[in-house]
């Protein structure tokens, strides 16, 4: 019993000490701000864990009035949230039904147990311990994930074929960077230096970049230094100043798209339009420069907005924005992605890789280059597509 306390008591302390670490964090104006934290840590992590686990605790103890405890320690939760006040975070009241949960479950085992037989308790109490070890090698498999591959690079090769693909653009190579975020000077060299390693025809660049410290300006100079064949295009995510972002890209020789489109090459038209979140993006504006029979690929840093509007003049659309999931169970799920529509309206549509539009239009999404939070099994990556002619 001893023991269950120091677990009881070590989990309030380090709940309480990430609350005011992400409280501060928030207000000092760092990058990555304690806003994005707390949505990741609170929300379907170490925070909602603790108060099911305490109630739990307490309920099967049949502590009395303690059960009240994680109660009011849910209150404090949602404290901290109104200093996020911005948040799409779900239910007002979701810390407080969280610990009651717990309390439910605690007291029902508590019951459960009165009523069974010696063996059958044995048998549960087997159940639990292998329950309880399969969370724990779970665990520590996605902290070992975190700490090492997720903290690498990965050159994702993917090939799109189409029919709409001009016979002289078949093995075309894009590559495609999104979310670059805190990711920048050698380290973002050295991705630099990866793609050009890579040969590439084209390079498309997705949105949210570094804002601060003279970025985006050093940022754009650095990728400016992407050896291709047909030039720099790219959209703003809902992160950048498209403002300030479009200046330094074209003083860099670079091409902004904002609800617009361009030849590229002969039948192939490349479109981008604005943010999602922070403008108004228009995909039949951004392609009406296209003509029958051209292969369209329309640039979007946040995909939901191909749910939103008319995508069957388009064959390609690239996005990023959803990071992979950024915290997944083994790359399958992205609790986040469940339980708000915060990022994404759509759930797990749109968290990694291949998926469609409202209207059948493939949709890759990336997830992301740049480190900006912890990563747990949603790799950081650099899209290298190659085009090829379908018969």
């Amino acid at each position: 019993m001893q023991f269950l306390k120091k677990i009881k008591w070590a989990y309030y302390v380090a709940t309480l000490a990430l609350l005011v670490g992400v409280l501060l964090w928030g207000q000092s104006g760092l990058p990555a701000g304690g806003t994005h934290a707390y949505r990741l840590f609170s929300f379907y992590a170490l925070i909602p864990g603790a108060l099911f686990t305490i109630g739990g605790m307490l309920g099967y103890k049949n502590a009395h009035m303690k059960w009240l405890y994680p109660l009011i320690f849910g209150i404090l939760t949602r404290v901290v949230v109104l200093q996020f006040h911005r948040l799409q975070v779900g239910l007002a009241l979701m810390p407080f039904l969280v610990a009651l949960a717990g309390v439910a479950v605690g007291v029902a085992v508590r019951l459960a147990l009165q009523n069974m037989s010696f063996r059958m308790r044995q048998r549960l109490k087997k159940a639990a311990l292998l329950a309880t070890a399969a969370v724990c090698v779970t665990l520590l498999i996605h902290i070992v994930h975190a700490l090492t591959l997720d903290r690498i690079i990965q050159y994702k090769e993917i090939t799109f074929a189409s029919p709409h693909v001009p016979a002289h653009m078949d093995g075309y190579r894009i590559a495609f960077i999104v979310d670059v975020h805190n990711l920048r000077g050698q380290n973002l060299m050295t991705v630099v230096d990866a793609i050009n390693r890579r040969p590439v025809d084209l390079l498309l660049l997705g949105g949210d970049f570094y804002h601060k410290d003279g970025e985006p300006w050093q940022s754009m100079s650095i990728l400016a230094q992407t050896i291709t064949t047909d030039g720099i295009f790219g959209v703003e995510g809902n992160h950048d100043n498209y403002v300030n972002l479009f200046v330094a890209m074209e003083a860099n020789g670079m091409v902004p798209l904002s609800n617009s489109g361009l030849h590229v090459r002969e039948n192939f038209f490349l479109a981008g339009v604005e943010d999602f979140e922070t403008r108004s993006p228009n995909i039949p504006e951004a392609t009406t420069g296209a003509a029958p029979g051209d292969f369209v690929l329309l640039l979007s840093h946040n995909p939901d907005v191909a749910m939103q509007q008319d995508t069957t003049g388009v064959d390609l659309i690239l996005s990023g924005h959803t990071h992979g999931g950024q915290i997944t169970l083994f790359g399958l799920w992205a609790p986040y992605f469940t339980f708000t529509n915060a990022v994404t309206r759509y759930g797990q549509r749109f968290r990694s890789g291949w998926a469609t539009s409202r209207d059948g239009t493939p949709v890759f999404v990336s997830n992301g280059v740049g480190d900006y939070l912890v990563r747990v099994f949603a790799r950081p990556q650099v899209v290298l597509l190659t085009l090829a002619t379908a018969q």
